[in-house]
């Protein structure tokens, strides 16, 4: 004997089969709306100017043609002189090449600063900061992200910016972060 759950699916699977056979001919009778006949009309590709491409060419080949370009005699054009104590150019020889030397940039120390407090208001990040400089404290705020952070610093070493955290959480009862400092 067949439970009556399945009796009932069987029942719904075969009208919903049966709706479908009738429906779907209806709904799919091969006639294409009219708003759907457009005729398109796509203009003629712009002309563009042919491009020649010179064939390629060897390193020798190359280096002999500009040797044959390049001007056998180069002559400097002398500058007038404005003589200024501060500013002295060295003279060169014409003939001797010139040398560039690139100049690395130098590197700067590492600086620590110490974090103080996150605060999602600026009116308090200014009252901490006027707070810490009435105390002698180098302070500063920096706004990130909608939030105003509270600096101490900056410092050449760590150990100094580590006694600077240990002073403030002495003498306002607020624990910072030692970081690295970041000029941005």
């Amino acid at each position: 004997m067949i439970d009556k759950r399945l009796t009932y699916r069987l029942i719904g699977a075969g009208l919903m089969v049966l709706s479908a056979a009738i429906v779907l001919p209806l709904v799919l009778d091969g006639e294409r709306p009219p708003e759907l006949d457009m005729q398109v009309d796509v203009s003629e590709p712009p002309a563009f100017e042919v491009v020649k491409i010179a064939p390629v060419k060897s390193v020798q080949e190359i280096a002999s043609e500009e040797a044959e370009k390049a001007p056998q005699d180069i002559q400097l054009i002398p500058l007038a002189k404005s003589v200024s104590p501060q500013t002295t150019q060295p003279k060169h020889d014409a003939k001797a090449p010139v040398k560039v030397v690139k100049a690395e940039p130098k590197k700067v120390a590492d600086r620590w600063t110490v974090q103080i407090a996150t605060f999602k208001s600026k009116s308090n990040a200014t009252r901490l900061v006027e707070k810490l400089n009435k105390a002698n404290y180098d302070a500063y705020s920096v706004t990130t992200n909608s939030l105003y952070k509270v600096f101490v610093g900056p410092e050449f070493k760590r150990d100094t910016s580590k006694k600077i955290r240990d002073d403030i959480k002495k003498e306002f009862g607020l624990a910072g972060l030692v970081v690295k400092y970041s000029v941005n």
